[in-house]
């Protein structure tokens, strides 16, 4: 409007009509999308876009603006609900694996089963020793035996993976 006082009146009238439709809404701060939507409208004026009917347009920008709302809100709400469930207790998760595990090694062919079992069973200096007399006695070079055992270790891998997930 060229009076002031009358740009002003109609100003607080639109911004009283714009906090109604996002409160109506639900949404948390009517007063702040109020206002931005005015000056994303203000900026495009600036920018030259011409206003046909400035009450649609204004109405257009709060349309899209309640959308942005509505996307922020269900990111926050899949956001806290990843964040509010906790995961398992530590103790649950290593008996759950436990137990795939044990049977996942019991699907194992007995031959197999030893196998595994006797290259992880000791650790440090032992442990070198130990898979030197397990490849002599198996008549295998150390590196077919690695191979062997990583070739099953992948086999339980995947096969605990699959049962912790099913359970």
């Amino acid at each position: 409007a060229p009076d002031r006082t009358l740009a002003g009146e109609r100003y607080e009238a639109i911004r009283r009509k714009l906090m109604r439709f996002f409160e109506w809404r639900d949404c948390l701060h009517p007063d702040e999308h109020a206002d931005e939507t005015i000056n994303r409208v203000i900026r495009k004026i600036d920018q030259g876009e011409p206003l046909e009917n400035p009450s649609t347009y204004v109405y257009g920008v709060a349309r899209m603006l309640l959308l942005e709302i509505y996307k922020e809100r269900e990111r926050e709400r899949i956001a806290l609900q990843e964040v509010a469930q906790p995961p398992p207790p530590p103790h649950e998760v290593d008996e759950s694996r436990a137990r795939c595990l044990q049977r996942c090694l019991e699907s194992l062919s007995g031959e197999n089963r030893d196998l595994v079992v006797q290259y992880y069973q000791v650790e440090g200096q032992t442990k070198i020793e130990n898979r030197k007399r397990l490849a002599e006695r198996l008549s295998l070079p150390l590196n077919a035996l690695r191979i062997r055992v990583l070739r099953l270790r992948e086999k339980l891998e995947g096969c605990v993976k699959d049962c912790v997930e099913q359970n």
